[in-house]
């Protein structure tokens, strides 16, 4: 990790912080996409907040498509906030896209976990037909209307109590995301 935070801490204050996060899980997240990326950061930009821009693939591909470097954070109906992050372009309709660098992760603020890439065949898919998918077994997988989803973490991305194939409310808080908010961040 970066050696002298005192030097970092006024840089950290330059960017917008996540409403949905708190400030210590937001200084966690920030400093683990300056090591993951090993340089520093120069802003960040809301480009998405699914209450006012529409939660649905439709709005979520305007905003994301062609973008890379994006910080995904999600609030369920049962107030868990989890999220993830991908160096990787996000290309309509591309498929998959690997993440050579392992830069890309999960993370639980209700958990206080980060779940760090552990392959990397499918970092991200894009597809019209869904909202934000990560992982090969689709770790996280939000649907169009991102009522509907699935959470099989342990694919593409570390999470040891778990076994594969099987959705888990671990992230959601219920089988089910139903997604009540989600913000983006360009990094």
């Amino acid at each position: 990790m970066f050696q002298n935070i005192d030097i970092l801490i006024p840089i950290y204050f330059k960017f917008i912080q996540p409403p949905l996060l708190t400030d210590y899980y937001w200084i966690k997240i920030f400093y683990l996409i300056l090591e993951k990326r090993n340089k520093y950061v120069k802003n960040s930009t809301l480009i998405f907040k699914g209450t006012r821009d529409g939660l649905n693939a439709q709005y979520f591909w305007k905003a994301v498509n062609n973008k890379e470097n994006l910080l995904m954070i999600f609030q369920s109906k049962s107030e868990y906030i989890f999220g993830a992050y991908s160096p990787c372009k996000w290309l309509l309709d591309q498929g998959d896209v690997a993440d050579p660098t392992y830069a890309s992760f999960l993370f639980s603020q209700t958990h206080n976990l980060v779940y760090p890439q552990k392959s990397s065949a499918r970092a991200i898919y894009c597809s019209s037909n869904y909202g934000p998918t990560f992982g090969e077994g689709s770790d996280i997988w939000i649907c169009g209307d991102f009522t509907d989803s699935s959470s099989r973490i342990g694919y593409t991305f570390q999470f040891h109590q778990y076994q594969n194939g099987k959705n888990n409310p671990h992230l959601f808080g219920q089988i089910q995301p139903q997604i009540k908010e989600c913000e983006i961040y360009e990094i």
